[in-house]
């Protein structure tokens, strides 16, 4: 399913941006306009200071440490092209609710609490993957994904501890400190992560308060963001589910194609 790998793919950069083993090849040139900085630097000058690796250490314990966050942005696919537009919100204890919108093929939203997966495809996403009799069938419906389903990974992308199993965190990388900036207004800094095996990407930090991740992107420079942008909010804000009114859930997994 086209949406699902796009999914899966913005989040396996995330788990790649907070958990990469990262090899500090070198400090940042900012390291020695520290060492003739004022006595007591600003936060944001600290923070400019720091080596790539420090930089990610320093990301990946604040982002451990959130109990809950929101994510937004777009993930392209690489083997159909499609751009897919994703809103996550989510919190440690396992809720969440996902709503994505793929070019070309619709939207899905996913809700998970206590251990349950609700799926809810648009009329165009489930013709596209079911055919139309069951999308005129099972219209506006939500469906309770069993263990064992071909969707039942869906219910992974909710799982904000659960993000670290995607990617390779064992892979060979390389963790450089990138420029200062703002993001939605907040200071930030960058790092700049590469392997051989997963591309390169751009993760910011924020400068002040708990370094926690702004800003993913793929890519380095003018070209990060083409293809990936997913901004972090809200973090340690309660996340609120939506009522699901009892009788618009499937107690089982989405009909074969051209049933009814």
């Amino acid at each position: 399913m086209p949406a699902n790998r796009a999914v899966a793919a913005a989040l396996a950069a995330l788990g790649l941006a907070l958990t990469a083993t990262a090899c500090d090849d070198a400090k940042d040139s900012t390291a020695a306009a520290a060492a003739s900085s004022p006595a007591s630097p600003s936060p944001t000058e600290r923070v400019a200071s720091m080596t790539g690796k420090r930089l990610l250490d320093k990301g990946r314990e604040a982002y451990g440490k959130a109990s809950s966050l929101r994510m937004t942005g777009f993930v392209v696919d690489e083997d159909s092209g499609r751009r897919t537009g994703v809103q996550l919100a989510a919190d440690r204890k396992g809720q969440c609710q996902l709503k994505a919108d793929v070019d070309g093929t619709g939207q899905f939203e996913i809700l998970r609490t206590e251990g349950t997966t609700l799926f809810r495809p648009s009329t165009a996403t489930l013709t596209a993957i079911r055919g139309a009799a069951v999308a005129e069938r099972y219209r506006d419906r939500w469906f309770k994904i069993p263990a064992g389903s071909e969707y039942s990974s869906l219910g992974d992308l909710c799982d904000l501890a659960g993000l670290t199993a995607f990617g390779d965190p064992n892979g060979s990388w390389q963790a450089l400190a990138g420029e200062p900036g703002t993001v939605a207004g907040r200071a930030s800094m960058g790092v700049q992560l590469s392997s051989t095996e997963e591309g390169a990407f751009t993760a910011h930090l924020a400068a002040e308060g708990a370094m926690v991740p702004l800003r993913v992107e793929d890519g380095w420079g003018e070209s990060a963001g083409k293809n990936m942008t997913l901004d972090f909010t809200d973090y340690d804000v309660p996340v609120v589910l939506p009522a699901v009114p009892a009788g618009s859930v499937v107690d089982g997994d989405l009909p074969a194609k051209g049933a009814v």
